[in-house]
């Protein structure tokens, strides 16, 4: 009778510790080889998953970064277009005040070209400093450059008056 208590105390005692399939958990008489497989493979599938992710991750840094230096680009160059027509604004505002009116006709034209110019001067400076958008920014610059065309157009005619 010793012998079959012994006996089921025994197999209670190693069927009653194997209620976890994590072979770092179980004790002594617990490991399964089939569960460490199991494990392994589900730990080998994580990192897989892990690397894919990185993967994802690097291709969408290298896109930002291209799409960053493209937008610098583009703003260096806007920047250099409203310099430009900052330049060109001062040049015309120089025109303008060596001008000498001859008639009241020209004196009404030099005024009214005299302050656009200072409207053109003011709103070339706002969008150096403004922040909106790219593409409205790109927008405002290339009105400023028309602007200051049909300024400079005008003053030519308002000279050869």
């Amino acid at each position: 009778m010793k012998k079959i208590l012994l006996s089921l105390c025994a197999v209670l005692l190693l069927t009653g510790c194997q209620t976890t399939t994590d072979p770092s958990k179980g004790g002594l008489f617990s490991y399964s080889p089939r569960a460490y497989e199991q494990r392994a493979a589900e730990k080998q599938e994580r990192l897989d998953d892990l690397y894919w992710e990185q993967d994802e991750e690097e291709e969408r840094r290298a896109a930002l970064q291209q799409t960053a230096a493209q937008k610098k680009s583009e703003h260096a160059a806007m920047q250099q277009q409203l310099q430009r027509a900052n330049t060109e604004s001062a040049n015309l505002k120089k025109r303008l005040d060596s001008f000498k009116a001859q008639n009241t006709t020209q004196e009404a034209a030099l005024a009214d070209l005299k302050n656009r110019q200072a409207r053109l001067q003011a709103d070339i400076q706002a969008s150096r400093s403004s922040r909106g958008p790219e593409g409205a920014r790109q927008a405002e610059a290339e009105r400023l450059r028309r602007e200051v065309e049909r300024l400079a157009k005008d003053t030519e005619a308002l000279s050869a008056l």
